[in-house]
């Protein structure tokens, strides 16, 4: 499961770059790749939401599709290696 929400991660990380290159160059090919890169990281996140409710709440009622406090890593990852730069940049200057 966390393959599949890294992979969600990447897909929309993928989805971002791809529509700023849309609209630079105007190349429609980004566009559609940006659309369906955008769906399945979609998807995927429903995906493994659902997941992490059915492991946490098994015999409890369930509640709506989006679970917020799960979406907090898609910016974990670019945080974590903001964090490494900047905690490593003394490297650069020695």
């Amino acid at each position: 499961m966390v393959l599949l929400r890294l992979l969600a991660d990447i897909l929309l990380y993928l989805t971002f770059a791809l529509l700023v290159y849309w609209f630079f160059i105007n190349d429609i090919t980004a566009l559609w790749i940006a659309i369906g890169s955008g769906i399945i990281s979609a998807l995927l996140f429903m995906y493994t939401a659902d997941i992490n409710r059915s492991r946490r709440h098994r015999h409890s009622e369930p509640s709506g599709i989006w679970d917020w406090f799960n979406f907090i890593d898609i910016i974990e990852i670019p945080l974590r290696l903001l964090w490494w730069l900047f905690s490593n940049i003394w490297r650069i200057f020695d």
